[in-house]
């Protein structure tokens, strides 16, 4: 069936033919859904889903049956079976994942393509989500790196199958409830859907076909296992997951040269001024491509049916062997950044090929485009036709002329490629994942997604998409929270994305219009007016950031955000449309403080984030802090309070390290004192203002969404800990800070602190939604006390516009 017959199918099944199958008349059900006894996983749970929504549209509850009982009118075949086979239908005819829809004559058929990837390649990894890097070495008898192709946290125990499989006839039953007036905006199983109210259930004759326009379809980062109805979102939408084919994508090349590089061969790696450096790949030598081919067999072996072999380039590689760049493969001059390396890199994927086939004949590559490689490589002339690009693209940013570059450099890739087979596309949507520097700010650019889809049907064959994810300190089990950061300003683009993996002729305005008014109801003008107004701030050609005065977001706009949905509440009242409203409010909320903020008037520190979690200790000697540099990456001095000027009696210093969950910020204070002997340490209570008239340090931090923590710690370990904040409602009940611990030298007192951020809601500090912090030191061991700040405020330690910035590095 071509693409043509697809369509009009489609539209005379939306036609009033007068013939239908009724499923609930009058409330009650006259029909039952028929589930063959042996049905895989995901077509019980496409028999499920339609049951359970059905009976919230109507009430009636149509009963799961095993096969046809003869006193019921009407059957809805969920699936292949016996029954269906007996009915002429067939799948015969449906390409990768897609699905067809059969009703007539007291019938409804609703049946796809079932591809169960992971338990052909995956299975065994899908209970072991810590300690596989141990076995995985165990299995190969090498110290490399598991390849991280899959994220075991996207297979649902809950439903027993992996969200990337193809799932056909999931997919028939919710396009069959949409038919019916469902919607699926966003993954909140009470707030996010749209559920019509029908008294009568009737399903109009057809004979539908729908097929993926782009087979590959996956979003990743979102652990989509964890959270039941994000699971089922992702999968109601069709175009977020699930593929009828795998393809690895990763970073191949880090396996051999990722985990243990001290312990590996030196000459896998390139150097620079004579120095090795770990995060070079030598891409010209011998036994890094012998290696690698071994790496890629075992891969193989133990990830079994895999059509293709990945290639993948190292994450964050900028940088050229000093030997290899003397050869002439450092291509910057004629090629620019982003063709600087493509030539070396093809040099190596065309010799990897060629050995991997010399062995493996049929297997197909996969290799990527991205940094320093997204331009074709001057060399090639064509794409062999077993090799899959990755091309690596922001579409999102193409309002800004410098990016413009990305979709002549995707043309430039599908020129060489002869069919669609050969490309993939890896778009990033990520602005929201926590260690992002991005205030929460709706990122709409349905025109620039339109213009990007419109370039690739035909010429690719899907996306790998990145999807914000939540901080650590955020993520819940909670069966109706999902993992995705923002999801209330992040849901619309991703439906749309997934509309359009589906419909090229998508009337993208119409589907919006539908949704304002479907989700918002009363308050759908000022929606649509909120939501076109954020996106023409977005696709404002300005440069992605914000400063004091401005940037493409100023305060104006800010403003502006807040008035929208203002109106919009007051429109909407305390109604499911307000719940959403709300939400939307609540995720922006961090935006209302951006620019105070911004204005603090004390220093901006970058500081770096850890995957360790230390001993918290007081020694500020352990690797946690030392890090590589033996100076102690990131120590700060304080000054005098009054004057600003360093101290050259006494020195003390402050760092700061952001622990990668995000769950906390640990601080270590160093305070350098000649006479360790006169410390006072009246205080011994905590919490108690007694400990202002000791020697001691403060710590005053003020997080994004306003909360204030500030710490008190004496020389002898007593903590004074308290939070303040404008709004009451945010206080947390009872503060208690994480952890203290204090060390005493013969010259010198210690204090190391954990600072929790889920009690404090403390997101991820970011060059946008940076924390506000001070440090302070009072001296009570000299003659008359002395008083020094990382932010001198000129008066007291508690001057909260003296603050100065704290924000992780991305």
């Amino acid at each position: 069936m071509n693409k043509l017959t697809t369509i009009l199918l489609f539209l005379s099944a939306a036609l009033p033919l007068g013939a239908a199958v009724p499923l609930v008349t009058g409330g009650k059900p006259v029909a039952e859904i028929v589930l063959a006894a042996d049905a895989v996983p995901s077509v019980k749970t496409a028999a499920n889903e339609l049951q359970k929504h059905l009976e919230a549209m109507s009430g009636a509850k149509l009963p799961i049956v095993a096969q046809a009982s003869p006193d019921v009118a009407n059957q809805v075949f969920v699936g292949e079976s016996e029954a269906t086979r007996k009915l002429g239908f067939t799948l015969d005819d449906v390409k990768y994942d897609g699905f067809k829809i059969v009703a007539g004559k007291n019938h409804v058929i609703l049946a796809g393509r079932e591809i169960d990837l992971f338990n052909k390649t995956f299975y065994k990894w899908k209970d072991l989500r810590g300690g596989r890097q141990a076995i995985w070495e165990k299995m190969i008898g090498h110290k490399w790196r598991l390849p991280p192709m899959i994220d075991p946290r996207d297979f649902s125990k809950e439903f027993d199958f992996f969200a990337l499989d193809g799932t056909g006839t999931l997919y028939a039953a919710y396009d069959l409830l949409e038919q019916l007036g469902m919607r699926w905006y966003a993954p909140m199983a009470d707030l996010g859907l749209v559920t019509p109210k029908l008294a009568d259930i009737s399903i109009k004759e057809q004979n539908l076909k729908k097929e993926p326009e782009f087979p590959v379809r996956m979003f990743t980062d979102v652990k989509l296992g964890d959270s039941a109805d994000a699971f089922l979102w992702n999968k109601c939408l069709k175009g977020g997951v699930g593929t009828p084919t795998f393809v690895p994508t990763y970073h191949a090349l880090s396996g051999p040269l990722a985990m243990y590089p001290t312990e590996q061969p030196q000459e896998y790696y390139g150097k620079v001024q004579g120095k090795t450096l770990h995060s070079i790949p030598r891409l010209s030598n011998e036994k890094l491509r012998a290696d690698m081919v071994e790496y890629l067999e075992l891969v193989d072996q133990h990830f079994p049916g895999m059509d293709y072999v990945s290639l993948g380039q190292p994450d964050g590689w900028s940088l050229l062997d000093s030997d290899d760049t003397a050869a002439g493969w450092d291509k910057f001059s004629e090629r620019g950044h982003s063709g600087r390396f493509s030539d070396y890199a093809w040099d190596f994927n065309l010799d990897l090929r060629k050995r991997y086939m010399e062995k493996h004949p049929e297997k197909k590559f996969v290799v990527m485009a991205y940094a320093i490689t997204s331009r074709v490589p001057a060399s090639l002339e064509k794409v062999p036709d077993n090799m899959l690009v990755v091309f690596t693209e922001t579409s999102a940013y193409w309002m800004m002329p410098e990016r413009r570059q990305e979709l002549e450099y995707r043309n430039e890739w599908i020129a060489k490629m002869s069919s669609k087979d050969q490309l993939l596309i890896w778009e990033y949507y990520l602005q929201h994942a926590p260690n992002y520097s991005f205030p929460p700010v709706p990122v709409i650019f349905p025109k620039l997604m339109k213009e990007s889809f419109s370039g690739l049907y035909d010429h690719s064959l899907g996306f790998l998409v990145e999807v914000g994810w939540k901080s650590g300190a955020d993520v819940t089990k909670a069966r109706n929270e999902p993992q995705i950061a923002r999801p209330w300003i992040s849901h619309i683009m991703l439906y749309l994305h997934s509309k359009l993996c589906w419909d090229r002729n998508l009337d993208v305005q119409a589907t919006l219009n539908e949704y304002y008014d479907l989700f918002y109801g009363p308050a759908k003008a000022e929606m649509k007016e909120f939501f076109e107004f954020a996106e023409s701030i977005w696709t404002s050609p300005e440069a992605r950031q914000i400063t004091a005065s401005g940037g493409f977001l100023k305060p104006e706009d800010v403003d502006r955000y807040f008035d929208i949905l203002q109106r919009a509440k007051a429109k909407a009242g305390d109604t499911i449309y307000g719940k959403r409203i709300d939400g939307i409010r609540q995720e922006m909320d961090a935006l209302s403080l951006l620019f105070e903020k911004l204005k603090r008037k004390g220093p901006s520190l970058q500081i770096k984030a850890s995957k360790a979690k230390p001993l918290i200790d007081g020694d500020l000697e352990k690797p946690f802090w030392l890090e590589e540099d033996p100076k102690r990456y990131g120590f700060y001095p304080l000054k005098d309070m009054l004057t600003g000027e360093t101290p050259e009696h006494v020195e003390t210093k402050v760092a700061f390290r952001w622990l990668n969950d995000n769950s906390a910020l640990i601080v270590g204070i160093e305070c350098i004192e000649p006479k360790m002997s006169k410390l006072r340490e009246a205080c011994e209570a905590a919490d108690s203002p007694a400990i202002y008239g000791d020697d001691m340090v403060e710590i005053r931090l003020e997080t994004a969404s306003g909360i204030r923590p500030f710490i008190a710690i004496n020389s002898a370990g007593v903590v004074l800990d308290e939070c303040i904040t404008e709004r009451l409602e945010d206080l947390p009940n009872f503060y208690r800070v994480g952890k203290v611990a204090v060390k005493k030298y013969p010259d010198r007192w210690t204090a190391e602190v954990q600072i929790d951020a889920k009690p404090i809601s403390g997101g991820r500090p970011t060059k946008f939604l940076p924390w506000g912090v001070n440090v302070s030191r009072q001296r009570m061991a000299g003659n008359e006390p002395e008083h020094y700040m990382l932010s001198p405020s000129g008066t007291k330690f508690s001057e909260p516009t003296c603050m100065g910035n704290i924000f992780v590095r991305k």
